[in-house]
């Protein structure tokens, strides 16, 4: 597992964080399916974590060219 607070500049390595992030994502979206009470905040979460997500992509495709 990596860890998603240290950067990383092998492909294969962001590949992983890539997957890892992605994971996390699907765990809060089965949280939020699997609740009564999903709250605005619960949205907010996921929001940044899909920004956040996206500006990794961003960045590892400048280390790819």
């Amino acid at each position: 597992m990596i860890d998603l607070g240290t950067p990383v500049y092998d492909k294969s390595r962001q590949i992983q964080y890539l997957k890892q992030r992605v994971h996390l994502i699907q765990q809060m979206l089965e949280h939020m399916e699997d609740s009564s009470e999903v709250e605005r905040s619960d949205l907010d979460r996921l929001e940044d974590s899909f920004r956040k997500t996206e500006l990794k992509i961003k960045q590892f495709k400048q280390d790819w060219d």
